[in-house]
């Protein structure tokens, strides 16, 4: 009885270790991928950031327009603050100052919100679709694992796991 027992477990052991060979010969395909470099190096990416850049730079024109203005008023109610005493003209330019200094404040981060709002817009279609090749990479690559990398975060790797190439 304890031959056969023995053998039993022999056999099972032998065929467990058949069934996980394969598996662990096999090495598990993994890579990664720049989605941002990506972005930046397509035609659509590059025309999406220049529109972005146009956009931005017109909106920076008018702020700092009216930065000028605003330094202009201020240096004007400083050269009539010198007199000791204030008329009624110079607290209404200074309250004037303050309110256009705040209306510049809400303005400018106003702007920056929508900047951000349409760079989304811009680029979530771009990063859609190259979700869907890099699916198709790692299906047709049989790839178990594609990760993407962000702001230099990818502490080690070979540089054949790149992906980013061929998404690009």
């Amino acid at each position: 009885m304890d031959k056969r027992v023995s053998i039993g477990v022999v056999v099972a052991l032998a065929a467990t270790f058949f069934r996980l060979a394969p598996a662990q010969a096999a090495d598990p395909q993994i890579g990664y991928v720049s989605l941002q470099r990506a972005i930046l190096e397509v035609e659509e990416g590059k025309r999406a950031k220049d529109k972005l850049k146009k956009t931005f730079e017109k909106k920076q024109g008018e702020l700092t327009k009216k930065e000028a203005d605003l330094k202009a008023l201020k240096d004007a109610i400083d050269s009539k603050s010198t007199v000791a005493n204030e008329d009624d003209k110079t607290k209404a330019q200074k309250a004037e100052f303050q309110n256009k200094l705040m209306e510049l404040q809400q303005t400018f981060m106003k702007e920056q919100q929508e900047l951000q709002a349409q760079e989304q817009k811009e680029l979530s279609g771009i990063t859609e679709r190259m979700r869907g090749v890099i699916k198709d990479i790692g299906n047709a690559g049989g790839y178990q694992l594609i990760l993407e990398i962000q702001d230099s975060r990818l502490l080690f790797a070979k540089p054949h796991l790149d992906l980013t190439n061929e998404v690009i």
